[in-house]
C-alpha cells in the first residue's frame, strides 16, 4: 500500500454506503461486529447526527474510503459528559499498517480539546489484533464480561478498555 495517498478527513453523509460496506463485512465474517444481520443506512443514522459534535472521520486511500472512526457519548446523563466511546473500523486488508494509530491520534487530540477525559472501547475477545492495538495505545482493561456474546455458533467475551486522556 502506498501511504502517500492516504488521507483522513471529516465524515459526511455521503460516506454512508462505504461505511456500511466496511461494517457489513465484519457482520458477516466475524464476531468483531456484534450484529448478526447486515446493517442498513437507518441503522447508522445516529453516526451522522449533527447534534453529536464529537469527532468523526473517514480514512481514504485515493478516493476510496477504507476506514472510519467516531466518538459518541457513553451515556446521556451529564454526569458522564467527560466520557466517550470510540468505534473504528478499517476495511479488511488495511489493518496492521499504522492507519488505526493515525486515526486514533486525530480522534484523541480533538477529544482532549473538547475536555473529554475518558475514552472507552468494547471489543470481542476473539479480536486479538484490536485488543493488542488498543493496549499499545495505552488502553487498559477495565472489564471482562465472560461468554456474554453468542455469534457464529460460539460464545465470546466482551472486553472493555479505558484510556485517560489527561
Amino acid at each position: 500500500m502506498n501511504t502517500d495517498n492516504i488521507s483522513i478527513r471529516p465524515m459526511s453523509l455521503t460516506d454512508a454506503d462505504d461505511i456500511l460496506d466496511i461494517i457489513n463485512y465484519y457482520v458477516t465474517h466475524s464476531t468483531f461486529y456484534f450484529s448478526e444481520m447486515p446493517l442498513k443506512k437507518s441503522d447508522i443514522s445516529e453516526m451522522f447526527n449533527e447534534k453529536n459534535k464529537l469527532p468523526k472521520y473517514v480514512v481514504q486511500s485515493g478516493r476510496d474510503v477504507i476506514g472510519f472512526g467516531y466518538a459518541y457519548h457513553f451515556r446521556s446523563e451529564s454526569t458522564f459528559a467527560p466520557t466517550v466511546k470510540l468505534t473504528y473500523w478499517l476495511k479488511d486488508g488495511f489493518t496492521g499498517r499504522g492507519l488505526g494509530g493515525k486515526l486514533y491520534n486525530m480522534l484523541e487530540r480533538e477529544l482532549r480539546g473538547l475536555n473529554i477525559s475518558n475514552v472507552l472501547v468494547n471489543i470481542s475477545s476473539e479480536n486479538i489484533a484490536s485488543l493488542n492495538f488498543h493496549r499499545s495505545l495505552g488502553y487498559k482493561e477495565c472489564g471482562n464480561f465472560e461468554k456474554i456474546g453468542y455469534k457464529n455458533g460460539r460464545y465470546f467475551d466482551l472486553i472493555w478498555l479505558q484510556k485517560r486522556l489527561n
